[in-house]
């Protein structure tokens, strides 16, 4: 009997989910993304596209390439936070049971969806589950397993990335952080509990997500699950852009403010420690743009103040 089978009886139809798909100047990466959920074994899978205010018109072309599916085209770009709300509420609207979440570079395997479907069903208390995802380019190479806060680094880590000698990459089991690379989350929980925190625009949401959801539900992680994410990885801090100095930097401040005095002022100092750091390595590109590393250290030093004063 295949997984799906096991969740319904005879005649009945399995817990339906629906598919959010953010799109922001992505047309070659969404369609790849859309096409493998189409392909999937899952016989309860609904989709909805959501398109950021792409100013390259991605979002009339994908309308145009899938004019069966709905699409809701945002003036601007509010961000992964916001945009990916959009499609939530959409999805709730509709009355489905899970909506998944998932980056538009992401390939998921066939029956990558029963076995995370399978594990909520079988535990109310569960509210988010994640797969494994691997590299595109490196499709032996794990991306995110289950998902582990780092205290130390103050944030959520990949284990499955970070660690080489991990050893629970293939084992299920119960996590403190869902990485916002592709998730499947239980309607009932996101009416309850709240969606994505749109204030952060991008970065750091799945770690305040992640926080916020263990208060009343667990996190699982199942390794039967397999999708593949097309990020490259290993990018150096030189190539950052603002948008990534600035966001990641003010979210990682914001995400700890309301945390006991003692780990704040560790997160001041690491955070300091490493806008400095960057700043030292993103110094060596006046050599060859001097214009984008006063644009990237204004970002970064932006984001470092906005971020300690709460703004």
């Amino acid at each position: 009997m295949t997984d799906a089978a096991q969740l319904y009886k005879v005649n009945q139809m399995p817990p339906s989910v629906m598919a959010v798909v953010l799109n922001y100047n992505g047309f070659e990466d969404t369609v790849e993304c859309i096409h493998s959920l189409q392909n999937a074994t899952y016989p309860n899978l609904g989709f909805v596209l959501v398109d950021n205010g792409s100013p390259d018109g991605s979002g009339d072309r994908l309308r145009i390439t899938f004019p069966s599916l709905p699409i809701i085209l945002l003036k601007e770009n509010t961000g992964y936070a916001a945009g990916n709300n959009v499609g939530i509420r959409f999805a709730l609207e509709q009355g489905f049971d899970y909506v998944l979440v998932l980056n538009n570079d992401v390939i998921v395997n066939p029956r990558f969806l029963e076995p995370m479907v399978k594990i909520s069903e079988n535990q109310p208390d569960v509210g988010i589950v994640n797969c494994k995802v691997y590299y595109q380019s490196a499709p032996q190479e794990i991306f995110s397993a289950a998902g582990k806060m780092n205290w130390l680094l103050c944030t959520g880590v990949n284990k499955g990335s970070h660690l080489k000698s991990f050893q629970n990459a293939d084992t299920e089991r119960f996590t403190d952080f869902a990485c916002g690379v592709l998730l499947l989350m239980r309607a009932s929980m996101l009416k309850t509990e709240g969606l994505f925190a749109e204030k952060y625009f991008m970065y750091f949401e799945d770690v305040e997500f992640s926080r916020r959801i263990l208060r009343s539900y667990k996190i699982a992680y199942t390794p039967h699950g397999i999708a593949y994410h097309k990020s490259g990885g290993g990018k150096g801090w030189r190539s950052y852009s603002e948008f990534y100095l600035y966001y990641h930097t003010r979210n990682r401040l914001w995400t700890f403010r309301d945390d006991p005095l003692f780990y704040r002022i560790y997160v001041f100092l690491f955070s300091l420690t490493n806008v400095l750091s960057k700043t030292f390595i993103l110094s060596f590109n006046i050599i060859n743009d001097h214009r984008r590393m006063i644009r990237q250290l204004r970002s970064l030093w932006g984001g470092f103040v906005d971020g300690s004063l709460k703004r």
